[in-house]
C-alpha cells in the first residue's frame, strides 16, 4: 500500500458521527417496528423513545453534513471501477437524504396527529410540534396523518436497503481491496488505524449550528411564553371578605390516563371570596386560574393539557369559576353545597361543588371536591371522545385556608 493510500482516513468527528447516528438508527429502527402491544395499542414509552431517538438523530445529522462539507472525505480506493464509484456515491448521497428526511417526516406525522400527544426528549426536554401544523382542522389531519405515516414506514424501508448496499460495499472492498474502506471508519481504540490526511476544521461551525438549532426549537415555546403577555385576569382581593393564604391552599385535577392514576394542581390561581354563614342568598366565590400553571409532574402530561384540544392555553389562558347558590346540605351535619359554574374556552358548565368548613386558631379551611365532564366542557374530544385513554370525569379537589377580614 502506498504512503498517500495509507494516509486515506476519516477524521476522529466524522467517525464519531457515524457510528452514532448509525446506532441511534438502529435503535430507532427497532422501536418503531415493534411500539404496539398484542392488541396493537402503542406502547407510550417506546413511542416518546423513539421520538427521541429520532431528534437525536436530526441534530446529529446537522451537525454531520456541515462537518462533510467543511472537511473532504477521503477518495475511494484507485482500483475500484468507475460503476463501483458512482453506486457508492449515489447510496451515500440516498443515506444523507433519507436520514436527515426521516426524523423530519416523523416530527410532521407527530404534529398534524389527530391524537395531539406531546413529545418530550428521554423524558426530560419538551419538543414542541411544527408550528401551525396542529391547528389544522381535525378533518384534514386526519386525511394528512396516515400519508404522512405511510411516507415516513417506506422511508425506513428504504434506509435499511441502502444500509444494506453500504454495509456490503464496504465490507466487500475491505476483503477483496488491499487499500480497504472499513478501517477508514474505525475508531483508533479498535486497532491500529492511521492518521487523518490533513487537520481537520469546522467544528464550531458544525456543532455550533446542531446545538443553536435544538436551543431554538426546544427553548423557543419558554421564551415565547415568558414574552407572550401578563397572564390570566386576577380579582382584586380588597372586594371580599376573606384573605386567603395561597400557600396552604390549593385546587387539584385527577383521573387516570391507560388505567393509571394521575393528579395534578394548578400553581397559579386568585379568588375573591364574599361569604357569611349566616347570609347564604348573598355569598358568592370568583376564581381565576392560570390553564397553562397546571402541573402533574410529568412533562408529557403538561405539554399535552396545553394542546388546543385540551386548555388551548394560547388562545384561552384563563379558567374562570363563580360559585353561587349556597346552601346546607341537609343529609351530612357540617357539609355545604354550591353551584360552581365553570368556564372554560367558553364552554361553561354548571356542578355542584360539595364542601365542609373548619376552624382553628381563627383560621378557616375549605375542602370541598366535584366531577367535570370531559364532553361536556370540550376537553380532548378531537383524540378521546371515547375515553378510551383518559377518564370520562376529572375529578377537582380543593383546600382553601383564609382568615375572615375584619371591617
Amino acid at each position: 500500500m502506498s504512503e498517500a493510500a495509507a494516509s486515506e482516513r476519516y477524521t476522529g468527528v466524522a467517525i464519531a458521527l457515524h457510528w452514532l447516528v448509525a446506532l441511534a438508527l438502529g435503535g430507532m429502527i427497532a422501536l418503531g417496528k415493534n411500539m404496539h402491544d398484542a392488541d396493537h395499542r402503542p406502547i407510550e414509552w417506546m413511542f416518546q423513545l423513539h421520538k427521541s431517538i429520532g431528534i437525536t438523530v436530526l441534530v446529529l445529522m446537522i451537525a454531520r453534513l456541515i462537518w462533510r462539507f467543511m472537511n473532504r472525505p477521503p477518495a475511494l480506493p484507485e482500483d475500484m471501477k468507475p460503476i463501483e464509484k458512482r453506486a457508492s456515491h449515489w447510496v451515500h448521497i440516498g443515506l444523507y437524504v433519507v436520514v436527515f428526511a426521516l426524523p423530519v417526516s416523523g416530527w410532521i406525522m407527530v404534529s398534524v396527529s389527530p391524537f395531539s400527544i406531546a413529545t418530550v426528549l428521554y423524558g426530560t426536554v419538551s419538543w414542541p410540534h411544527i408550528a401551525g401544523l396542529p391547528e389544522l382542522a381535525l378533518g384534514t389531519r386526519e386525511v394528512v396523518y396516515p400519508r404522512i405515516e405511510q411516507v415516513h414506514e417506506i422511508m425506513s424501508w428504504v434506509l435499511i436497503g441502502l444500509f444494506a448496499l453500504h454495509l456490503g460495499g464496504a465490507i466487500k472492498h475491505e476483503i477483496s481491496d488491499d487499500e480497504g474502506v472499513l478501517k477508514r471508519m474505525i475508531p483508533r481504540l479498535f486497532g491500529k488505524t492511521t492518521p487523518p490526511r490533513a487537520p481537520a476544521r469546522g467544528a464550531l461551525l458544525a456543532f455550533g449550528s446542531a446545538f443553536a438549532f435544538f436551543g431554538v426549537i426546544a427553548g423557543g415555546p419558554i421564551i415565547a411564553q415568558s414574552l407572550g403577555g401578563d397572564g390570566p385576569v386576577t380579582q382584586d382581593i380588597s372586594e371580599g371578605n376573606w384573605l386567603i393564604d395561597y400557600d396552604a391552599s390549593e385546587i387539584r385535577f385527577s383521573g387516570t390516563h391507560s388505567g393509571d392514576a394521575f393528579s395534578g394542581v394548578f400553581e397559579d390561581w386568585s379568588a375573591t371570596i364574599n361569604f357569611d354563614a349566616d347570609d347564604l342568598a348573598s355569598a358568592s366565590v370568583s376564581v381565576s386560574v392560570d390553564t397553562a400553571s397546571a402541573q402533574t409532574g410529568d412533562p408529557i402530561y403538561d405539554n399535552t393539557l396545553e394542546a388546543a384540544e385540551w386548555f388551548n392555553i394560547k388562545a384561552f389562558p384563563e379558567a374562570t369559576v363563580a360559585l353561587s347558590d349556597f346552601r346546607q346540605e341537609d343529609e351530612v351535619e357540617g357539609v355545604m353545597v354550591a353551584t360552581a359554574a365553570l368556564t372554560i374556552k367558553e364552554v361553561t358548565a354548571e356542578v355542584p361543588f360539595i364542601f365542609e368548613l373548619t376552624e382553628a386558631d381563627g383560621v378557616w379551611t375549605m375542602t370541598g371536591t366535584t366531577e367535570l365532564s370531559r364532553q361536556t366542557l370540550d376537553l380532548g374530544q378531537e383524540s378521546d371522545a371515547t375515553a378510551d385513554w383518559v377518564s370520562a370525569d376529572i375529578s377537582v379537589s380543593v383546600s382553601v385556608q383564609a382568615s375572615p377580614i375584619t371591617p
